[in-house]
């Protein structure tokens, strides 16, 4: 093979790859959302909280704290979080004293959460700082553009949802606040273990 022809091998190559889509990373939707998320991530550490807690630990707070009394598995469900994850960032929500696990009375294999005046303090505390990151996270678009973009992205986590490793349930009850069921607190505060 001539110079000449290697040459000209390489230039349809470069040509052929550059019209093919998904060629480089920025074409790869995965990648912007996972690129996005980790840019989302950095703002709210640097925003919220003093970077003490992630938005997801803040996420689910901000739920309890609003709607308490939600069980593990049923915040699992609504939040797409697999039930190993939820038992662990509500033991570190635990340990901080801003949530309480209490055992159902009616069901004894459960356990409903319960956001302590603390976590609901510092829920309330940073809600501006939340806002204000999510605002920063949407600034490079226009007002229309970000609706659209909200509208899209939420077409597509739930046109997808079949395809996660973990069960969604959109729309739950954990997403609008509801009057708080009645628990019976028991006299034994004992530490539970996570189911």
């Amino acid at each position: 093979m001539s110079d000449k022809t290697s040459i000209k091998s390489l230039e349809k190559i470069e040509v052929t790859a550059k019209v093919q889509e998904g060629y480089t990373i920025w074409d790869r939707p995965g990648y912007l959302v996972r690129r996005l998320h980790q840019i989302h991530v950095a703002m709210f550490l640097d925003k919220v909280a003093d970077g003490s807690m992630t938005p997801i630990q803040y996420g689910l707070l901000s739920i309890l704290a609003t709607r308490p009394n939600i069980d593990q598995f049923t915040i699992g469900e609504e939040l797409g979080l697999d039930r190993a994850n939820v038992a662990g960032i509500l033991k570190r929500l635990e340990s901080r004293k801003l949530i309480s696990r209490i055992v159902d009375d009616e069901n004894r294999r459960r356990k409903l959460c319960v956001a302590t005046s603390k976590g609901i303090a510092l829920v309330k505390q940073h809600e501006k700082s939340m806002k204000d990151c999510q605002t920063q996270l949407l600034s490079p678009l226009s007002v229309p553009e970000r609706e659209v973009f909200m509208g899209l992205l939420s077409r597509l986590v739930e046109g997808n949802n079949d395809s996660s490793r973990t069960s969604l349930r959109p729309n739950g009850e954990a997403f609008s606040p509801s009057q708080p069921i009645t628990v019976k607190k028991r006299a034994n505060k004992a530490k539970l273990s996570d189911r």
